[in-house]
């Protein structure tokens, strides 16, 4: 997520208050790697299915369902990655879409190699 240093406060107040969340670390001052996934469906007909499946090869999406008309992909990487596979795919017609939002975990050091 994205903030002031107020809203993130208030994120991490909230999120501390969720029986479900294990541990929340605040990594504004670490290097991290992050990642999100999406899954899309969109129009493939007979006439756009090849450039539908060479626009998933070149992001290296995975193809994880087909139907006779549409495809659905699974594809990760930072929001920038993910929003301009979406905006390619727009034209197409994105019938559905999923994503889970940004993860983080702190990078390895130097040293820890």
């Amino acid at each position: 997520t994205s903030g002031d240093d107020q809203i993130l406060e208030q994120i991490v107040k909230q999120l501390r208050k969720l029986i479900t969340v294990v541990k929340v670390v605040d990594f504004r001052s670490q290097a991290v790697v992050e990642r999100e996934m999406m899954l899309v469906r969109v129009n493939a007909e007979d006439s756009t299915r090849e450039e539908v499946l060479r626009l998933a090869d070149i992001f290296r999406c995975k193809v994880v369902d087909v139907g006779h008309t549409e495809l659905t992909l699974e594809a990760s990487g930072n929001q920038e990655k993910l929003s301009a596979i979406l905006a390619l795919l727009q034209r197409f017609g994105i019938k559905e879409m999923a994503r889970t939002g940004t993860v983080a975990m702190r990078r390895s050091l130097q040293g820890d190699l």
